[in-house]
């Protein structure tokens, strides 16, 4: 259970531990903004961030994973937390659900992606991915609508994933109002001297 929520969580076949603690409290932060929305749940997992907005009173929320088993487990944990009645589920890539969404369906999207990037020499590649998907969710939001989007790789650094959002936003031809940049939970410390545990960047942003 976390943030009132219950999950099954599968620990011998699910990706890594099977659940990601450590976006515990933004998912909270990024709940808070959720009231009355039509959220965009993208690489959801097992459903927690869609779960999180559906629990704060979103009006619709639409969760997406490439994987259909992780799929299969959101919509477990949907019913199990009785959240499944304003909820729906899809088994897509998300480079390609962006590209064919038409107007602006939603006006809150979350960014979730696993690691781009696992070594300096896949860093360029990553920054095209972040970019992408990035870019595409700020040209379907609306004039007021909310982004939620992150990075859990260290090896993209804080400097170059907001260089590379500054870039999405100006090539979708909006701006972003800052709500709230956080970090990972601190049950995962940062410590200074180890650069490999200062990994994960969220932000929230309005776009203006």
């Amino acid at each position: 259970q976390e943030n009132g929520i219950r999950y099954i969580v599968d620990f011998e076949n699910g990706q890594k531990t099977g659940f990601f603690l450590d976006q515990k409290y933004n998912r909270r932060a990024a709940a808070a903004l959720a009231g009355g929305k039509k959220v965009l749940d993208c690489f959801t997992h097992t459903g927690s961030f869609a779960l999180n907005a559906a629990k704060a009173g979103a009006a619709c929320v639409h969760a997406v994973d490439i994987s259909a088993d992780a799929v299969a487990m959101a919509q477990r944990n949907a019913r199990l937390n009785g959240l499944e009645a304003n909820m729906s589920f899809e088994a897509a890539n998300v480079f390609d659900l962006l590209h064919s969404l038409p107007g602006q369906p939603y006006d809150y999207i979350i960014l979730d992606p696993p690691a781009f990037t696992k070594s300096h020499q896949t860093v360029d590649a990553a920054l095209r991915g972040y970019k992408e998907i990035n870019l595409r969710a700020m040209k379907l939001l609306p004039r007021g609508g909310y982004l939620a989007t992150c990075s859990c790789s260290h090896f993209m650094t804080e400097e170059l994933f907001c260089k590379m959002l500054r870039a999405a936003a100006f090539d979708a031809k909006v701006a972003l109002r800052q709500i709230e940049a956080r970090q990972q939970s601190p049950d995962h410390p940062i410590l200074w001297n180890v650069p490999e545990t200062n990994y994960l960047k969220f932000y929230l942003f309005q776009v203006v």
